[in-house]
């Protein structure tokens, strides 16, 4: 794997690439498959959406909005998947590194600047949202059924935590204001039933876009013989954007309407095959784990902060034995009243909101 390397006094040094993320972000998992996709080495720090670290002081210091994925270099620090993408994809550029965007002046290099546009910039998180909001806009959605009747009051919750953190540090309030704000302005945007369904019928456009495209790379793949992505043989950002939206809708329920029953055989097939691709099976792995995925950590997280003078090597292991058993009893784990399925259903929120 590459490395970034900066200089001192004394001669060449390592500068680590520092990646705040949570696992099941939307635009984290955008960031990560970039990084693993350019075999960068990264240190990687889980900021806990459930718990709410992505608003307590020491990140709201790195980043005022909150919102994670943040990847610090050196003194560079970017807060926005699609710029940590840029920024890698300019600074580490050794022959050995692959690249995510063909040079500009190529075939391929102009198909990817023109995807990342459409693809980039579509509202996932009010696709997220909405779909928990409003379930009756989904088929077989792995959204909890009671998600909806509990999301608006752990949002009011979550108002609170951060009206009493703005009093408690006053150098960050506007920042806390400001994202207080946010929740409130994206609760009230996208528990818009009609406003939904606008958005979801718009992506309906986009995708048959995507689809007349990979129909073409179907067709170069039967001339060249040499498998084609989605815009040309290698995988790049604008596959990056299209497997991570692809994967998204499946695990909102959106899957058949978007590419079921026939429709879009080519997104169907392109996304069969996007799963067995090694980056993608590292950060995104199998849809249906998705929400355990990021639970399981939350709870080690939780026992660590409440009792750690207890936490043996004989605690610790008998709690994984417990968990291992709560693993194949998911339905009572998740259970409309437990404490984890009320850190089941704000995860689901946050996964796309930061």
């Amino acid at each position: 794997m590459a490395t970034a390397e900066g200089e001192s006094d004394d001669g060449p040094r390592e500068t680590k690439l520092v990646l705040y993320h949570f696992v099941t972000s939307f635009y984290s998992q955008k960031a990560r498959l970039a990084l693993i996709e350019k075999r960068l080495k990264y240190d990687e720090h889980d900021v806990s959406l459930p718990l709410n670290e992505n608003t307590e002081p020491w990140f709201m210091r790195i980043n005022p909005s909150g919102e994670v994925p943040v990847l610090v270099h050196g003194e560079q620090i970017l807060a926005d998947a699609n710029s940590i993408i840029d920024y890698i994809e300019e600074t580490f550029t050794d022959d050995s590194v692959p690249r995510l965007v063909p040079p500009e002046d190529t075939t391929a290099g102009r198909r990817v600047r023109y995807f990342r546009e459409i693809l980039d910039n579509l509202p996932v998180a009010a696709y997220t949202h909405g779909c928990i909001l409003h379930p009756q806009l989904t088929a077989d959605s792995m959204i909890p059924s009671y998600a909806t009747a509990k999301l608006k009051g752990m949002i009011a919750q979550t108002e609170q935590t951060l009206t009493k953190r703005a009093s408690e540090h006053p150098d960050l309030s506007e920042a806390y204001m400001k994202k207080q704000k946010q929740l409130q302005q994206q609760l009230q945007q996208h528990d818009d039933i009609n406003y939904m369904k606008r958005l979801l019928h718009d992506l309906e456009e986009t995708l048959d876009f995507v689809e007349r495209e990979l129909v073409l790379r179907f067709k170069d793949t039967h001339e060249s013989g040499q498998q084609m992505w989605l815009c040309c043989e290698t995988f790049t950002a604008a596959d990056i954007a299209l497997s991570t939206l692809l994967h998204r809708l499946t695990f909102l329920g959106l899957s058949r309407r978007y590419w079921g029953n026939g429709i879009r055989p080519h997104i169907q097939n392109y996304y069969t095959r996007v799963q067995e691709h090694p980056s993608f099976k590292q950060v995104l792995g199998n849809v249906n784990n998705i929400l355990w995925s990021a639970v399981m950590p939350t709870i080690f997280r939780m026992v660590k902060r409440r009792s750690p003078h207890i936490m043996t090597g004989a605690s610790v292991l008998a709690l994984s034995a417990s968990l291992m058993y709560m693993y194949f009893k998911r339905k009572w784990v998740f259970a409309r009243g437990s404490w984890l399925g009320q850190r089941l259903v704000m995860n689901i929120w946050s996964s796309s909101n930061v």
